[in-house]
């Protein structure tokens, strides 16, 4: 065939996919983010396609990665990629992206600083593109990274466009939730040309004019595949499709077939180039594939290599770089070498990449059981495990196997293989590995494997039994080890999952006796012991368990994060809000610096609802915003149903009732679908914080009702809590909705039990006061609930720890009775409940607010007036911005917390100022304090 000079570069259709994409980088041009999505099968032209569009955005910042199959294991790479040709000089400010990322670095963390290099990039006036080709092979935390700044991409002009393959087991959930939760993305779908492109490519690659009806078949034969149309016409004779004498064509449709076809009519030396390449399957220098292939001119026999199609080369780039076009052209390649051909290309590839590299080179070269490199290859990838890179010990340990000249070690290889990779949270390879896991030999690390295998796939009660075996069979041997601490570690999160408290402790007490525990993982254990006596025993019994603590948090080392945390959370379970929301501002900012805590998700959340019993609304809001979406990007449920809650508190104090039921109607599911006890307890009080913010007293009772033993209003004795987590908040709300359901003296039981486990410290002060008023007017004795009230508003409350929700429900209380029994003057009674309609106003807590008018109106009073807060002209991404701020922080700072890029906190102030009147960050924290008085 006569093939035009340059053919190579020819690009054609897609010009309605091109027009879209281009559409897209106009929207980003005039201040929007976008997400493109361009899916289709091998070979279908989308790398070409992203090329090309690339290449037309110059006035973009263009960040490009390439995932690779085999690079999954390499975590943070693809990342690493697109930050790869960025300012050493700016990419030095953000430690999580100039190196390699840490092992316990998590993708919030990560995505944090990606959102402020983003943001810094920016600032020269230009959009910046990120472009991802195959992302089904992007590694893990890739993926997580980009999703997470995909959801925090609130003011950017930022494209980011992403290849992937419609059968891409990986990428197709956690892609196909990330396209549901972003307003702005478009999806392409890329099928075969048209006859008319398939013609127009023709004609770019054949020389003269091409017989009539040759397109048809051409088009027919092929079904528009690019690489296909390629080869058939590399395949035809040119003289037959100038003339049309032809009566079949020449190959069957099969690329494999038309590639071997083309190297018999290369020569020799570019066919051995093309060798090399197969087996090194990397872009790697000229002078590097030559030498592995023995060529003495590598750039001679380049030359018939590129006119073919094959290969590729970048003659400007330093070592002048080639590869083979396309993944499939790799394949095809390799499956033409002999056996002994592949095994000496890859035992001389293996000498001249990097180490790393080099392992699958040597494991691909052994022609059989290799007791030397299957021991390296153990002590390497244990090597791995040691810094936490499981996914590459994993693919390690399983070479180790597959090349173990022994059953016992091939089985105590494969074993730790399938754990190490188990250890990513993600079943991989290792679920298609059961049936030859159940083949091996009884022991604690088959039992650990498959109690792990069975946990990620939703079949808890056989992980129980495996992990229960797992664990007793590792601690009754002589010393016992890893697989015992590993057993005892996801043993002990599923008999906390389940509120198995005393369990928890007992396992993890055995686990931290065992010794040799990384400091992470003995913090971690530690952690789950804590949270296990807090099931057990409560909340001030499990605070003995945290006393290696110092008392101040700052002073915590990084690897005690999550100790730290559940030293927070226990202060909140208590209502000791101050010291709860120092320890978890603490475990919060450091995770958001790198610190790799495993409790980041939850943290936040919980730091969030601190917030709002505190009184910070605004805050929590914007917490509980970052939190679900950590949450979102660890692709896993733990700490899910917690951000939701914390999201509710405030939706629900603020009447905004879809909002908040939607998160109740899945915090419904995540119970109903899990069982799991935590669960539970968030949906239940969910449920019972929106009930309680609508007075419907019913309502409450049956959201309590499956954290209940017993059945509210029955003749079968107490109704008791079954949990203590958040005991005191499920007591208070249910001692409320039983005095309103006319059950005073199952109210009165409720609060005596609330009483004997209350200490008297925290904003709960106010609110077991409030409760003792309303039993006592549920008893009938007002006067008794007069004297609570009186007592209770007189006391000087701790401003660290008072709730001004709960402040007011008290005042208001008080000034209602006070008006229904006339027991002081109406001066008197009015003031309390303008006072307690002042606090609800400044909460903006509406459902509050319209029932104390209420109550003003039905004793002939009035609300005092109230002047219109510019506040409610801030949207909810302004408010945390401006709070944020306010507080002291730069514009990175502040960007840092939030989550989010630089141009988006100057773009929200901008919007700040206008709306407040003001024009200087300093005047805007004594904006803000004037609005809410």
């Amino acid at each position: 065939m006569l093939e035009r000079a340059g053919s190579e570069g020819l690009f054609v259709g897609r010009l309605g996919e091109s027009a879209r994409l281009a559409e897209c980088a106009d929207r980003v041009r005039a201040g929007e983010s976008w997400l493109a999505v361009v899916e289709g099968e091998a070979g279908i032209g989308k790398s070409a396609l992203l090329r090309r569009f690339a290449a037309s955005l110059d006035d973009h910042t263009v960040l490009w990665a390439t995932a690779d199959a085999s690079e999954t294991g390499f975590s943070g790479g693809v990342v690493g990629q697109l930050t790869r040709r960025v300012d050493r000089e700016l990419l030095a400010q953000f430690p999580l992206l100039a190196g390699e990322p840490s092992a316990g670095a998590t993708p919030h963390a990560v995505g944090g600083q990606l959102l402020l290099l983003l943001g810094a990039l920016q600032e020269a006036g230009r959009p910046v593109a990120v472009v991802v080709d195959d992302l089904q092979w992007a590694d893990r935390l890739s993926i997580q990274v980009l999703g997470f700044v995909l959801r925090r991409l609130w003011a950017d002009r930022v494209l980011t466009v992403v290849a992937t393959r419609p059968d891409a087991e990986a990428t197709a959930e956690p892609l196909d939730r990330l396209l549901r939760s972003l307003d702005r993305t478009v999806k392409l779908e890329l099928r075969g040309l048209g006859d008319g492109e398939v013609a127009q490519l023709a004609q770019g690659l054949v020389e003269g004019r091409l017989a009539a009806g040759l397109i048809e078949r051409l088009y027919a034969y092929t079904q528009g595949h690019p690489l296909y149309v390629r080869m058939v016409l590399a395949e035809v004779p040119a003289a037959a499709l100038h003339d049309g004498v032809l009566e079949r064509w020449p190959v069957p449709p099969s690329l494999r077939v038309g590639i071997r076809a083309q190297l018999n009519r290369l020569p020799k030396g570019a066919r051995d180039l093309l060798a090399a390449l197969a087996v090194l399957d990397a872009r790697v220098p000229l002078a590097t594939a030559g030498r592995l292939a023995g060529v003495a001119d590598p750039v001679r026999a380049l030359g018939p290599a590129l006119a073919s199609g094959l290969a590729q080369w970048w003659p400007m780039e330093h070592q002048s770089p080639v590869a083979l076009v396309h993944a499939l052209h790799r394949d095809a390649v390799y499956e033409t070498l002999t056996p002994e051909r592949r095994r000496a290309l890859h035992a001389g590839a293996a000498t001249v990449v990097s180490t790393a590299a080099g392992w699958a080179h040597r494991v691909a070269a052994a022609g059989g059981p290799d007791a030397r490199l299957a021991d390296e290859l153990e002590e390497s990838g244990m090597r791995e495990a040691a810094h936490g890179r499981n996914a590459l010990a994993a693919t390690r340990l399983l070479w180790a196997a597959s090349l173990s000249e022994h059953r016992d070690e091939h089985e105590r290889r494969l074993l730790t293989a399938c754990a190490q990779s188990l250890l990513t949270m993600l079943p991989g390879w290792s679920a298609k590995l059961r049936p030859e896991v159940e083949e091996c030999a009884p022991g604690p690390l088959r039992s650990c494997v498959l109690g792990v295998m069975d946990m990620m796939a939703g079949q808890f009660a056989a992980a129980e039994a495996h992990l229960e075996r797992a664990w007793q069979d590792a601690l009754a041997q002589p010393a016992a080890d890893w697989v015992a601490v590993l057993a005892g570690t996801f043993l002990a999160n599923i008999t906390l999952w389940h509120g198995r408290g005393a369990q928890t402790v007992e396992v993890a007490r055995r686990t931290l006796a065992i010794g040799d525990l990384d400091p992470a993982t003995t913090d971690f254990t530690r952690a789950a012991l804590a949270t296990g006596r807090l099931w057990h025993q409560g909340p001030r019994a499990a605070l003995k368990d945290l006393t290696h603590l110092p008392d101040d948090g700052s002073a915590v080392p990084d690897h005690s994060l999550d100790t730290l945390a559940t030293r927070g959370v226990l202060r909140l379970f208590l209502g000791e809000l101050a010291p709860a929301r120092a320890d978890l501002q603490t475990a919060a900012a450091r995770d958001r610096q790198g610190a790799g805590a495993k409790m980041g998700p939850l943290t936040l959340a919980l730091l969030s609802v601190v917030h709002y019993l505190a009184g910070d609304w605004n805050e929590s809001e914007s917490v509980a915003d970052r939190a679900l979406a950590v949450a979102a990007a660890h692709d896993q449920l733990l700490g899910d149903a917690a951000a939701r809650f914390s999201a509710v508190c405030v939706l629900a104090g603020r009447g905004e009732w879809d909002a908040a039921l939607d998160h109740v109607d899945n915090l419904e599911r995540l119970a109903k679908t899990l069982g799991a006890s935590t669960e539970i307890v968030y949906w239940s009080l969910a449920g019972a914080t929106v009930a309680q913010a609508r007075a419907d007293h019913p309502a409450m009772l049956r959201a309590l009702t499956p954290l209940l033993d017993g059945t509210p209003g029955s003749a079968g004795g107490p109704v008791r809590l079954r949990y203590r987590p958040f005991g005191l908040w499920q007591q208070s709300l249910l001692v409320e909705a039983l005095t309103g359901c006319g059950q005073p003296e199952a109210a009165a039981a409720a609060l005596e039990e609330m009483r004997q486990a209350f200490d008297g410290t925290g904003y709960l002060r106010v609110v077991v006061a409030r409760l003792a008023g309303l039993v006592a007017e549920a008893r009938g004795r007002p006067h008794d609930a007069l004297e609570i009230y009186e007592q209770a508003v007189a006391g000087a409350a701790d401003p660290a720890d008072a709730s001004p929700l709960h402040r007011a429900l008290l005042e208001q209380d008080y000034g209602r009775l006070l008006l229904a029994t006339r027991a002081a003057s109406r001066r008197t009674a009015a003031m309390w409940l303008h006072t307690a309609h002042g606090r609800f106003s400044a909460l903006r807590a509406t459902p509050f607010v319209q029932r104390c008018e209420a109550r003003l109106a039905a004793g002939g009073l009035t609300a005092p007036p109230q002047a219109p807060s510019r506040l409610l002209a801030l949207t909810e991404r302004e408010l945390s911005v401006a709070y944020v701020v306010a507080g002291g922080r730069t514009n990175q700072e502040a960007a840092a917390e939030l989550y989010v890029s630089q141009k988006t906190v100057e773009y929200h102030l901008s919007h700040i100022y206008a709306k407040l009147g003001i024009s200087s960050r300093r005047q805007l924290g004594e904006a803000l304090r004037a609005l809410e008085s």
